[in-house]
């Protein structure tokens, strides 16, 4: 999707697009930094295309700055969008251990981050969860239960962001252009992955129970519930 941004911002006019993202301690300062210029100065049929990834915002943390930059942009008369795309979370999780292929481990080392124990350390990667609420810092520093976890990731998506979608990037791709009015790209797709995974039956109990207590499964369930109307026959 950030590559087709990318290209959305080739094609159409006045259309720019910036990032500052990296893997190592430091970054959100500088995300900040450049955020504050981002949001100033707009101008009427102009979009400003910003994508936060790596060590770019803590959003747990720096909450604040989200309201600060809405209101700024807002009282400009433009609109502040802010979105995100999600999967299955069994699904990520299985998915983010190709990342275990270059350091050579097994898959006990690569979840290791997730067992109860090891609730306040940083692993190889971030859950959803964990990296909506924390990004790169430890994966649950309070030890929270996984219940609040998954609370303060919904307050976070329902105060913050306007497009909330699960694995949907054809409707992802049909909402932004209405909203944008640009011309549509068409991408092939990419960011595939041409090695093996294969796993025993046991390894893959473990990643689904680790992934299911660490809150992930509950969050996309929740996810379901508030933006596709998953169980509303339940509440009714």
């Amino acid at each position: 999707m950030n590559r087709w941004l990318g290209k959305e911002k080739d094609n159409n006019e006045n259309v720019t697009y910036w990032t500052h993202w990296g893997r190592q301690d430091g970054i959100e300062p500088k995300f900040i930094e450049g955020m504050e210029t981002q949001v100033a100065n707009l101008a009427p049929y102009k979009w400003r295309i910003v994508h936060a990834h790596g060590h770019s915002f803590f959003t747990n943390t720096s909450e604040p700055y989200l309201y600060q930059w809405r209101e700024i942009v807002e009282k400009q008369g433009c609109g502040f969008i802010v979105t995100t795309m999600l999967r299955d979370a069994i699904g990520h999780t299985i998915s983010q251990t190709k990342g275990m292929i270059n350091p050579n481990l097994t898959v006990n080392e690569f979840v290791e981050h997730l067992e109860p124990q090891n609730y306040n350390q940083r692993g190889h990667f971030n859950t959803q969860l964990d990296y909506l609420v924390y990004n790169r810092g430890p994966r649950n520093e309070w030890n929270v239960s996984k219940e609040e976890k998954v609370r303060r990731g919904m307050e976070l998506l329902q105060r913050h962001f306007d497009i909330v979608l699960l694995s949907d990037y054809d409707r992802f791709t049909d909402i932004i252009l209405k909203v944008t009015g640009w011309k549509r790209t068409l991408m092939r797709h990419a960011n595939a992955f041409n090695g093996e995974l294969n796993y025993t039956e046991r390894e893959l109990n473990k990643i689904k129970k680790l992934t299911e207590d660490n809150g992930d499964v509950l969050f996309i369930d929740a996810v379901k519930h508030v933006y596709y109307g998953h169980l509303d026959y339940l509440f009714g």
